[in-house]
């Protein structure tokens, strides 16, 4: 790629959190180096794995042609895509952005959210299914897996974004020499010495990533640790009986593996209930199409309840701290030799409702305010949060003290379904259920849109507080919408968008509650959550 009036354009995609915008500050000064004139835009994440972060830059050969930036990359024009996370890769390539003769760099390791640790959300995305796509996509394609190849280097999983860059740079993509990449990270100054050191590895990919190819992907072996359940004759002909299509029978056979997991076969046959009752009136429904033909809102409830029942809590907690593969899987990561001693040191924050939830009875918190008809439940509030009592807790899990405290925790599971947690969680399923049933009888299109936001509750503490609320103003806003006289394609629409905006990340449920109050032109002086009351939103 010679200096040309058409600037080079480059697209970064990453996850919130990876250190996307350094990244692309590197390529922003090794572009200066080479005598480019380079122009970027970005949007910074944040350094939880709530969703993508995107960075543009054009590199032009003359300043004066930086006047024809364009802020937004155009599809099908983008000459260089890297990826520092192989789903975000997989996502700008879906959107067509890359060009006929554009290349690909980027990173095939996965940031997986905890909801995606469920084979229900559809599986993992491996190396082994993308790579071939991402080679069909691009002229030239350089990927493999940079946290793997950071722990051949001995390095830190800090390293990954610094190897890539040296991979960038000995592949020749970008007409850089290489000393223009090294002086870009010394520019910076942030960790130079341990970022030239992994930029140099990097430099060498072609001589050790034949080496990664070997690695397994870790949630999948976790996964396979879990036993296969033994399921009473009665549940596996239930479960056989509703197994239409072979999309629904996979489900259910993940749900029984993974909640049989979680608690046992009864907890699995409390699911199966209500994933038949769905199912029942799903399929029983006079007028057919061919989404009602493949039971699609059978399908989501199936998949989103299992997710649902699965809820974090403490007896869920001490059971993942202290699995065996864990352990291996620490020592791995870290390269811990077999005869090296070592400590695993857990730091806990539960607040008072985690404290207090394997208790059978209630502790007299904080009761949620019923809306009035015309307004939108409340969403909580950071004061409100901050207020709740919460304990700092350090554990030695390596330790038989530590150990044994979590496994005493984990031994109260057969409790699980008389705690006041699960009582909590159970009456907000119903609640979706009894929704999703009802919709039902009106309208499939609106049904469908309610099973699918069932999934917009999910995390622990505080986030399960913020989302269960904003699930609630869901149906509300629905609700009021049809009691205007909407048309059901307009209901249904707006539910859309608010969904969208609620399963959008950070700050999701205030939007989302801010564009349902918008267009039911409530008064947001009065009722919103975000100006009345003390304290800023979550």
């Amino acid at each position: 790629m010679a200096k040309a009036q058409a600037p080079i354009t480059v697209l970064v995609a990453a996850v919130g959190g990876q250190g996307g915008q350094l990244f692309s500050q590197w390529l922003f000064d090794a572009a200066r180096e080479a005598g480019f004139f380079p122009v970027g835009v970005g949007l910074p994440g944040l350094s939880q794995r709530e969703g993508a972060t995107v960075y543009y830059l054009e590199f032009f050969a003359r300043p004066e042609e930086t006047a024809f930036f364009s802020p937004f990359p155009e599809r099908g024009q983008v000459q260089v895509l890297i990826g520092l996370e192989l789903l975000e890769l997989l996502r700008a390539l879906r959107e067509g952005y890359l060009s006929e003769d554009g290349a690909i760099v980027g990173s095939t390791h996965r940031v997986l959210s905890a909801d995606e640790k469920l084979p229900l959300k559809g599986g993992f995305v491996t190396a082994e299914q993308a790579t071939p796509l991402l080679r069909r996509g691009a002229k030239h394609c350089v990927v493999f897996d940079a946290v793997q190849a950071a722990g051949l280097a001995g390095l830190s999983e800090r390293a990954a974004n610094a190897i890539l860059f040296g991979a960038l740079a000995a592949s020749g993509i970008l007409p850089f020499p290489t000393d223009a990449f090294r002086r870009a990270i010394e520019h910076y100054g942030v960790a130079v010495a341990f970022n030239l050191r992994a930029f140099e590895f990097g430099l060498r990919f072609q001589e050790w990533q034949s080496q990664l190819r070997a690695l397994d992907d870790v949630a999948a072996q976790e996964w396979a640790f879990l036993p296969e359940p033994k399921l009473p004759a009665e549940i596996q002909r239930r479960m056989e009986a509703i197994s239409v299509d072979d999309e629904l029978a996979m489900t259910l056979r993940h749900a029984a593996r993974w909640l049989c997991h979680y608690q046992d076969t009864r907890y699995f046959a409390r699911y199966l209930d209500c994933v038949q009752d769905i199912y029942e009136r799903d399929a029983g429904r006079g007028t057919r199409d061919e989404r009602q033909e493949n039971l699609l809102v059978t399908k989501e409830v199936a998949r989103i309840l299992a997710l649902r029942m699965a809820y974090e809590d403490a007896v869920r907690v001490a059971q993942l701290k202290t699995q065996r593969q864990r352990f291996e899987r620490l020592r791995k990561e870290h390269r811990i030799n077999e005869d090296t001693v070592y400590r695993v040191v857990d730091f806990f924050s539960p607040d008072w409702d985690e404290l207090t939830g394997l208790l059978p009875f209630g502790t007299g918190g904080r009761g949620r305010r019923e809306a009035a008809d015309n307004e939108l439940p409340e969403l909580p509030t950071q004061a409100e949060e901050l207020r709740r009592p919460s304990l700092q807790l350090r554990v030695e899990t390596s330790s038989l003290t530590g150990f044994f405290l979590l496994k005493l925790l984990q031994w109260l599971k057969p409790w699980r379904p008389y705690s006041q947690r699960f009582k909590r969680e159970w009456a907000a399923i119903t609640e979706w259920l009894d929704a999703v049933k009802q919709a039902l009888d009106k309208d499939y299109d609106l049904a469908f849109l309610i099973a699918r936001s069932g999934e917009m509750v999910r995390g622990y503490g505080r986030t399960r507080r913020k989302t269960l609320s904003a699930w609630r103003a869901f149906v509300a806003f629905l609700n009021a919408l049809q009691q205007r006289g909407l048309p059901m394609g307009q209901i249904v629409d707006l539910g859309e968008q608010f969904l969208s905006l609620a399963m959008s990340g950070p700050g999701g449920a205030e939007r989302a509650w801010q564009f349902a109050a918008e267009t039911l032109h409530l008064r947001l002086s009065s009722v919103n959550p975000l100006s009345q009351r003390s304290g800023e939103p979550l």
